[in-house]
């Protein structure tokens, strides 16, 4: 019977325990919510090269990194192409290229991501600059990527 009370309290417990909120959430269990806002131009990349030091799954490839810091997993369903490039022999940098194209958005129709990735040890990426540029629906602006706003 104990045994029985044991086990239903530590079914209860630990969902909870699981939930991670409050203020003394962990690195450890936080998840990556995204880039800072975004504006057209440069991204700070600071606090994601934090968050890849205590998740260094995401920091195995420059795809990878860049995958997790623009949250592609949460993007809308919209076609999407990641191409990237190495300088020459040099395995670093890479240079990552993501555009999110066809975007439910009145204006923006396109958004354009160049993400260059420095090794940071033997198996670990980091980001070093992040831009990001616009091209418009027609009739809302440019039709070149840019880091001018649409209309």
């Amino acid at each position: 019977m104990r045994r029985a009370a044991a086990l239903l309290l530590l079914a209860a417990v630990l969902p909870l325990a699981a939930c991670g909120g409050g203020s003394g959430t962990s690195t450890q269990e936080q998840e990556w919510e995204g880039p800072p806002q975004e504006r057209a131009g440069s991204i700070d990349v600071a606090s994601f090269n934090d968050y890849l030091a205590e998740h260094p799954q995401y920091a195995r490839s420059p795809v990878d990194a860049t995958i997790q810091f623009l949250r592609l997993d949460l993007a809308p369903s919209v076609p999407t192409t990641i191409e990237s490039a190495a300088a020459g022999e040099q395995q670093s940098p890479v240079d990552v290229t993501v555009t999110v194209d066809r975007l439910p958005d009145d204006s923006v129709r396109a958004r354009r991501y160049e993400i260059v990735a420095n090794k940071a040890s033997e198996d670990e990426w980091r980001l070093s600059s992040a831009v990001v540029t616009y091209r418009c629906w027609p009739n809302r602006g440019h039709q070149d990527f840019s880091s001018k706003l649409c209309l």
